[in-house]
């Protein structure tokens, strides 16, 4: 965690179309132990990005459940989904992925490579619920590409063509006023597992301290 980085983030408006562009300077935390997400700092604050055109969302504070309606919020494309179920434990190339989103698999809902990283969003449209981040290409169990879900007697299935995202509420408990990444805050498990003591803080940027968590445009 807490690593230098320097990557251009392209960022679009609400419908999907490159809007304005800013930089990550800084990864933040990142993990792929009980869940795989990667938070970064960039170079503009969220005042900046809204007043170049980008839409500001609000981070979900509570999980998705099956049942729920997802929009992927690719770069270029939107995908209409529910969340079929959420999966105790998935596998793929060695990782373990607890609580993870499938979703069901319809025209309407087929994310694929590049897709990764896409905003899993609410359907009130202001809200990031979720995080698209694998998809079974070929029906082979628990390799790269091939996510595998595991059940609670240690049975182990796979389907070709299911997609999977994961959730991101746990990453509200973690964050202190202004943005302020601190491990060490009460509920804050972002792997599932205990917080470990010797956790430092972070910052995910300059942000107004009066905001709630937020994102933007993917």
């Amino acid at each position: 965690m807490d690593q230098p980085a320097d990557r251009e983030v392209p960022i679009v408006d609400r419908q999907g179309y490159p809007q304005t562009t800013a930089r990550a300077k800084r990864l933040v935390y990142a993990t792929m132990t009980g869940t795989d997400i990667a938070l970064y700092r960039l170079d503009k604050t969220y005042a900046q990005l809204k007043a170049e055109g980008a839409k500001v969302f609000q981070l979900a504070s509570a999980p998705v459940r099956a049942g729920d309606p997802l929009t992927v919020a690719s770069v270029g494309a939107r995908y209409h989904c529910t969340a079929e179920a959420v999966v105790p434990h998935l596998r793929e190339g060695g990782y373990q992925l607890n609580n993870s989103i499938r979703y069901t698999t319809s025209d309407d809902c087929a994310p694929w490579h590049g897709d990764s990283g896409s905003a899993l969003l609410a359907p009130d449209g202001t809200m990031v619920v979720g995080i698209h981040n694998t998809h079974n290409d070929d029906g082979e169990q628990c390799t790269d590409n091939n996510p595998c879900e595991v059940g609670p007697n240690g049975e182990v299935t796979s389907t070709k063509g299911r997609s999977y995202g994961q959730q991101v509420y746990m990453i509200t408990d973690c964050l202190a006023k202004g943005s302020k990444l601190d491990l060490s805050r009460q509920g804050c498990t972002p792997t599932g597992a205990p917080p470990r003591p010797d956790h430092r803080d972070s910052h995910l940027g300059d942000q107004d301290p009066n905001h709630s968590p937020q994102t933007r445009e993917p």
